[in-house]
C-alpha cells in the first residue's frame, strides 16, 4: 500500500502526457525511499539512488514508457549500455485506474477533494550488474607490492 501523495501540480489527470508520467514516476520512487535524479546523462528519464548521491552510485536507470508503447530499438540500446554503466534498467509504465487495489498509487490535489489512482507496472531488465552487491576487498602482499584482492 502506498501513502497518499498531495500535490498542487496540474499533472493529475486521466490521460497523463509523457512529462506527467515522468513526474508521477519520480513521486512513486520517492515514496519507495529512493533519491531520484535526472537520468539524462545515462540516456533514460530517471536514476535512483539508495542513499546520498555523494556517498553511493546509482544502481537503477528508469525508462518511462507512454501508453505501453515500447520502442524496442530504444530498449535494446538502453539494455546494452546498462552493463557498461553498472546499472539495472527499469521499464516503468503508469496508467489511470478507476479503483484502488494493491498495485495502485494514489495522488491527490491539495486544492480539491479528488483522488486519482494509477496502476504501476515495473519491469527490470537484468544486466551484468547486481545492485546492492558490494564486494569485500582485502589487501594481499605479492612480492614487494600490496594489491587489492576482491572476493
Amino acid at each position: 500500500k502506498f501513502p497518499l501523495l498531495y500535490t498542487n501540480c496540474l499533472f493529475i489527470c486521466m490521460n497523463p502526457s509523457h512529462h506527467e508520467r515522468v513526474l508521477l514516476a519520480r513521486k512513486y520512487f520517492q515514496t519507495k525511499g529512493y533519491r531520484v535524479h535526472s537520468g539524462l546523462q545515462f540516456g533514460c528519464e530517471l536514476v535512483l539512488y539508495a542513499d546520498d548521491p555523494d556517498r553511493v552510485h546509482s544502481d537503477f536507470c528508469v525508462h518511462v514508457v507512454s501508453d505501453a508503447r515500447v520502442n524496442w530499438m530504444t530498449i535494446q540500446t538502453l539494455a546494452r549500455s546498462m552493463a557498461i554503466l553498472h546499472k539495472q534498467l527499469i521499464i516503468f509504465d503508469i496508467k489511470p485506474t478507476p479503483s484502488e487495489n494493491k498495485n495502485t498509487f494514489a495522488v491527490a490535489n491539495e486544492d480539491s477533494e479528488r483522488i486519482l489512482h494509477y496502476e504501476v507496472s515495473e519491469l527490470a531488465i537484468a544486466s551484468g550488474h547486481a545492485p546492492f552487491r558490494h564486494k569485500r576487498q582485502t589487501t594481499v602482499k605479492v612480492g614487494g607490492q600490496v594489491k587489492k584482492q576482491k572476493f
